[in-house]
């Protein structure tokens, strides 16, 4: 659930790093209407959605197989959807797709040069908890769902994070501070003291904001 919630987030920010447009859809009778949330046996996510863009006509996907996301506005072309879902990162390898209907409710998507993959319509539950994870201080955060302990990235730390759940669910937080001088103090939970413990597992049932404080205190 934390990779969808991830990829729906993603979804939301495309329109915003757009740098350039996509080529206006020709004439054509096949009327497209599979839109939405899908996924595969091997859990990767595809979105679908009817661009609402004037600049960039056609229609916004999204996808996330294993832990690599693409995403960009491409077009219909006959009965498909065809394009480059990279097209966002200057520096990125092509990830040219077709889409196409499959069986009842599904989708098949063939990736140039590389593999298809068979997604089923899913439904996505409507989160109704919202919890900002941040930072005050130098220093980083990471998180995991669960109780097991997270892995720092100190070469690329999180600083914030926004976790959206639709039913109360467990994740094990985890304060690092990666520069000297710097030391975690505690963790704040809605503007009040709640932990000194750098880790700290809790089960996230409401809608908060919690801070990682570091403090400097010199060489």
């Amino acid at each position: 659930m934390k990779r969808l919630m991830v990829l729906l987030l993603t979804l939301l920010m495309v329109c915003s790093l757009a740098a350039c447009g996509g080529s206006k859809q020709g004439d054509n009778d096949f009327v497209w209407t599979r839109v939405g949330t899908y996924q595969d046996e091997n859990e990767n996510y595809l979105m679908v959605s009817a661009s609402e863009m004037e600049e960039y006509p056609g229609w916004s996907v999204m996808c996330m197989i294993g832990d690599e996301m693409h995403g960009w506005f491409i077009q219909q072309e006959g009965n498909t959807l065809h394009g480059n879902l990279t097209s966002e990162y200057e520096d990125a390898d092509d990830f040219i797709v077709t889409i196409s209907e499959e069986d009842e409710d599904g989708l098949q998507m063939a990736v140039e040069g590389g593999e298809t993959y068979h997604f089923k319509s899913m439904d996505v539950p409507e989160a109704t908890i919202f919890v900002h994870v941040n930072t005050e201080g130098i220093g980083g955060i990471d998180y995991v769902e669960g109780e097991e302990t997270p892995e720092f990235d100190p070469e690329h730390p999180y600083q914030s994070a926004q976790i959206n759940l639709a039913e109360p669910t467990t994740y094990t937080f985890l304060a690092t501070a990666y520069e000297d001088g710097w030391k975690f103090v505690k963790w704040t939970k809605d503007g009040t003291d709640y932990s000194t413990d750098a880790q700290i597992t809790l089960e996230l049932a409401e809608s908060a904001d919690y801070v990682a404080v570091f403090e400097y205190e010199g060489q």
